[in-house]
């Protein structure tokens, strides 16, 4: 090609500059806009989706696609233009777990990689844990502790650690429920092992272990990672204490909690709150966590007996937290814990908070879009979108929600 003027090359270069720039841009959304793991980029329920829809039409918003899906309670995990999760399917004849890869945008499915026999129990069967995807790796723990590092494009086995086998634990009465962590190049996993070896950090890319911590049975709750106080801390919620990990496995910090079975995961309240509920009598309480002269201190700043919320968690923005209680959706302060407003007839359902928006869905697959504010409950939209029992919380990236029960998956369309 023969340039002709300077003007001519330099209104090319401006183009190209400006091309790049946008490219940069459209991939920094596409990042922000991922659901990598449990809960979301954050863990904290919250998509950082924007220009989604404030209202549906009266026939909810436009389904994108719908395919059958074995049993489990497996969220969706987003990253790009693929969904990954897990479900139980019949193997050569033998019940299995498996770990699988979808086309986000279709439904269809790319790979899947087993992961263990399936899982039975008398409250549904399958898998429980969320697949955490970081960089090229998908990491995946199965209802009887099988975790296994699997590369993203085409779900290989690049290491597995049977966890009840390497560190003396017991598969507990659920199943293995928690999510786990990818994190500073460690996979955080609580193992319930003999020994000191209750809580337990593997490398990476490898799978040998780094460190082991603690003792006590596996629970049901997943880790949350937090920035508090200048320094990353591990928050998990034991059978009988409230705990902060440091990246080498020691405890820094606990405060007690009632001895029982709690499931939710812990919400982080920046800059240094972290709020922790219960089902079974336990309720709520906000923890602070402050500097002491030997090190990080907890203060409890208020309790609530009546928002009790059982296996999924509630979502904490703009100075309330929006939850069951449950069987009760309810809107509470942050500030001291009081009432804003309640609504029943949900069921046992779960929620997440996109754009302003609470997406809630039904323990019985009634999908609904709701104002997130304490002023009152407002209903924006509504749509039977699943039918069954439904436990496991929406997912939504890039313009779409996602939802499973034990027999199906569905994808809506919710962007404005």
């Amino acid at each position: 090609m023969t340039w002709t003027t300077r003007a001519t090359r330099a209104s090319v270069v401006a183009a190209a500059a400006a091309a790049l720039t946008l490219a940069a841009h459209a991939a920094a959304g596409t990042k922000t806009q991922d659901w990598p793991q449990f809960r979301g980029p954050h863990r904290d329920g919250i998509s950082t989706d924007t220009g989604l829809l404030k209202s549906w039409p009266a026939a909810g918003p436009k389904e994108a696609w719908r395919r059958p899906l074995g049993e489990g309670f497996s969220g969706m995990s987003i990253v790009g233009d693929r969904l990954y999760t897990m479900f139980a399917a019949d193997q050569n004849g033998e019940a299995t777990e498996f770990a699988a890869a979808f086309e986000a945008g279709t439904g269809k499915e790319i790979w899947r990689t087993p992961a263990g026999k399936r899982y039975d129990n008398d409250f549904g069967n399958g898998p429980r844990s969320t697949p955490t995807v970081d960089g090229d790796m998908v990491y995946v723990l199965s209802s009887t502790g099988q975790l296994l590092a699997l590369a993203a494009k085409d779900g290989v086995e690049r290491w597995k650690v049977v966890v009840p086998e390497a560190f003396g634990g017991k598969v507990p009465y659920f199943g293995f429920s928690g999510s786990v962590v990818a994190d500073d190049g460690q996979v955080l996993v609580e193992a319930g092992g003999a020994e000191d070896k209750w809580f337990v950090a593997l490398d990476a890319k490898t799978g040998a272990t780094r460190w082991t911590s603690g003792k006590g049975p596996t629970g049901y709750s997943s880790t949350l990672p937090i920035d508090v106080n200048g320094g990353r801390t591990y928050v998990h919620i034991a059978r009988d204490k409230v705990l902060g990990i440091d990246g080498s496995g020691k405890e820094i910090w606990s405060h007690p909690w009632p001895n029982g079975e709690t499931h939710a995961i812990p919400i982080f309240v920046p800059p240094d709150k972290v709020l922790v509920s219960g089902v079974e009598g336990i309720g709520a309480a906000l923890l602070q966590i402050g500097k002491g002269p030997s090190g990080p201190t907890v203060t409890e700043v208020w309790k609530n007996p009546t928002f009790r919320t059982h296996f999924n968690a509630a979502v904490a923005h703009d100075g309330h937290v929006y939850g069951f209680d449950n069987a009760t959706l309810k809107c509470i302060s942050l500030k001291d814990g009081s009432l804003a407003w309640a609504k029943r007839g949900y069921g046992k359902g779960s929620l997440v908070v996109a754009d302003g928006m609470l997406v809630i869905l039904s323990d019985e697959g009634k999908l609904l879009l709701v104002e997130a504010t304490p002023t009152a409950y407002v209903e924006k939209g509504s749509v039977q979108a699943l039918t069954g029992r439904c436990w496991t919380s929406p997912t939504l990236a890039g313009g779409r929600v996602y939802l499973r029960n034990h027999a199906e998956m569905v994808s809506y369309e919710v962007k404005g």
